[in-house]
């Protein structure tokens, strides 16, 4: 095999990050834009030691699972339409994704070091595959003396100039189309990041860098949430499609309230702390949690007062200070652990921690899976145990997905 060699394969499963999996002359080949099952046509654009990559050139029998494209839009220098970035299932239907991405979930758990069998729970499906996100976050640049506004394009990082994203709430469509007819459009600061967010509270709201936009804008927004409404930075992190947000929390703390050898909660990464909050309703007797955001532990604070919760809330940086995770838990044994980091994981200097604290219980939720088993590979060696997992998936159309463990300390 060499580089721009045509080659006809039959795809045999969707790798994670969306690409079609064929073996070709015994060497794995990753194929953007296909399905399991298809036969293409296909030229090879790169070799590396254990695996190629190449680009359809026909799809010589398809897959009745084949959809027309969802997520495109006329590209402004072609006309041609083009795949929204990042919209990597936009040519699959919704069954066939979910089923994609559960096998893969289950793929990355299952070559983990583990005695037990590991409960796969069914996957969450988000109610809407579209026009599902409350929150967006533009990009803009000049381009023949015209503002641009849209997302970067892999690898190129050109900007695609949109009109409306085809994932965000129709609410969030409005208001950049509003924009873009006013004024203030042609005033927006080149290089910039322009947020769009919706709440039902606060409606649909625009800034730029996270600075005061030309239209009012409060700092903290409220969002509804399963323990209640709570206030989140304008900038800060939530959950962007609010229907699969609200059963993760709601899984997260039916799991939680099922054994009651672990009411004190130690909540890492928490946020506004949505998760201990729902948790404390559930039958917690004790609530500490950590996040490093100054505004977020400031509103997890004012949170706690609005909702009659006590709560203690540290402001520390997980991996990059000392945490002294230990000193805050009273009784590792009858304590919760309720991780939620981001995408690249837990600090290894966190995991070990973690792993050697004697916390009864851990809830992982993760945002990539392949972080998610690096870590969890490190907890089990620890002694605990993967009792259960389910999918729930949060952003439909990509790659992307949560993950809810549920994990126990093997006792004596």
């Amino acid at each position: 095999m060499r580089i721009g060699e045509h080659i006809t394969c039959t795809i045999e499963t969707l790798a994670y990050g969306g690409d079609g999996l064929a073996r070709v002359e015994g060497r794995v080949v990753f194929i953007p834009g296909t399905l399991p099952g298809e036969t293409v046509l296909a030229a090879v654009t790169a070799l590396k030691k254990n695996y190629g990559r190449a680009e359809t050139l026909e799809i010589v029998t398809p897959s009745p699972n084949r959809i027309t494209p969802c997520c495109r839009v006329p590209n402004p220098d072609t006309g041609d339409l083009c795949r929204v970035p990042g919209c990597v299932y936009d040519h699959i239907d919704y069954g066939m994704e979910l089923q994609a991405k559960q096998h893969q979930l289950e793929g990355f758990l299952n070559r983990l070091p583990h005695d037990a069998d590991i409960t796969f729970l069914p996957p969450f499906a988000s109610p809407a595959p579209l026009h599902y996100r409350n929150k967006i976050v533009l990009h803009t640049c000049m381009f023949k003396a015209r503002s641009r506004l849209g997302y970067r394009m892999e690898p190129s990082h050109n900007m695609l100039d949109i009109s409306a994203c085809p994932l965000a709430y129709a609410a969030i469509n409005d208001a950049l189309a509003r924009l873009r007819s006013s004024d203030a459009f042609a005033r927006l600061p080149h290089d910039a990041d322009v947020t769009f967010r919706f709440t039902s509270h606060d409606g649909a709201v625009w800034w730029t860098n996270n600075n005061a936009p030309a239209v009012p804008c409060p700092d903290y927004l409220t969002e509804a949430s399963v323990a209640g409404p709570l206030l989140v930075p304008r900038g800060g992190f939530y959950q962007v499609n609010p229907a699969v947000g609200d059963r993760l929390v709601r899984t997260a703390t039916e799991w939680f309230a099922e054994s009651a050898d672990a009411p004190e909660i130690l909540d890492l990464y928490c946020g506004v702390g949505v998760f201990g909050f729902a948790c404390m309703k559930a039958g917690g007797t004790r609530l500490i949690g950590i996040e490093s955001g100054r505004a977020a532990v400031s509103a997890a604070q004012r949170n706690s007062a609005a909702l009659g919760i006590p709560a203690e809330f540290h402001c520390r940086a997980l991996g990059q200070e000392s945490s002294r995770l230990l000193s805050l838990i009273p009784d590792p044994r009858r304590t919760t652990c309720i991780v939620d980091p981001p995408r690249d994981g837990l600090p290894a200097d966190i995991a070990l921690e973690l792993a050697a604290s004697g916390l009864r219980r851990i809830l992982y939720v993760a945002c990539d899976p392949a972080t998610l088993a690096r870590d969890l590979a490190i907890l089990l060696r620890g002694g605990y145990r993967i009792t259960r997992a389910r999918l729930f998936d949060m952003f439909p159309r990509t790659a992307h997905f949560e993950s809810l463990v549920d994990l126990r300390l093997v006792l004596p």
